[in-house]
């Protein structure tokens, strides 16, 4: 995905007035919200102010999300939960299981995918 750095201020004025950019910063992502893209407002009946609905926010699959260092260490702390979990004592249920497995696949999949320094997993 490509984008633009702006570095003038003047620039980024016009820029931040022309488009009004929607980011929306979270705890695990934040959300560049392009509506033409968003998964949460697909899932709509099209009666929406053009606002995403933070509800139905699916941040592994959408292609609206910006990390930052603190989502995704958030992200980790995530994937370290899951781990820890499914190593208790005794064994979780096979289904239980399966779900966290498949949950911490789908996470690492996503920070190798979105990461540029290439740390996570």
């Amino acid at each position: 995905m490509t984008g633009t750095v702006v570095l003038d201020d003047n620039r980024l004025r016009r820029l931040m007035a022309k488009h009004d950019p929607a980011v929306y910063p979270g705890q695990y992502i934040t959300c560049v919200h392009d509506h033409t893209k968003a998964l949460c407002e697909r899932a709509r009946s099209r009666r929406s102010e053009g606002l995403p609905d933070h509800g139905g926010c699916k941040p592994l699959a959408c292609r609206n999300v910006a990390l930052t260092p603190e989502s995704t260490a958030t992200w980790q702390r995530e994937i370290d939960r899951v781990t820890r979990r499914l190593a208790t004592r005794p064994a979780l249920p096979p289904l239980l299981r399966h779900r966290l497995e498949g949950r911490r696949t789908e996470i690492t999949a996503f920070l190798l995918k979105n990461s540029t320094t290439g740390e996570s997993s």
